[in-house]
């Protein structure tokens, strides 16, 4: 299994990090709408937040754009051979 890293040299790097960090910015405003409808809870050991599942689930959501992203500028990924 080869790992691959990014190129950042490529001319196309910018737009992609830029879209990258755009696709963060809305599903992280996302999870901070979740987590501010319990502005009372305390992170205890052993307690999950109440809106664990709907977050995880906006992760995932997240991480299938970041997906879709990578797989649009995959030219920009280069095998480092490890």
């Amino acid at each position: 299994m080869c790992a691959k890293r990014v190129n950042r040299e490529h001319p196309d790097y910018p737009v992609y990090i830029d879209k990258c960090r755009k696709i963060h910015a809305v599903y992280q405003k996302k999870i901070d709408m979740e987590e501010a409808k319990y502005p009372d809870w305390r992170n205890w050991p052993g307690r999950d937040h109440p809106s664990s599942l709907v977050i995880r689930q906006i992760g995932r959501e997240e991480n299938e754009e970041l997906k879709k992203l990578q797989q649009e500028y995959s030219y920009l990924f280069i095998e480092t051979g490890v």
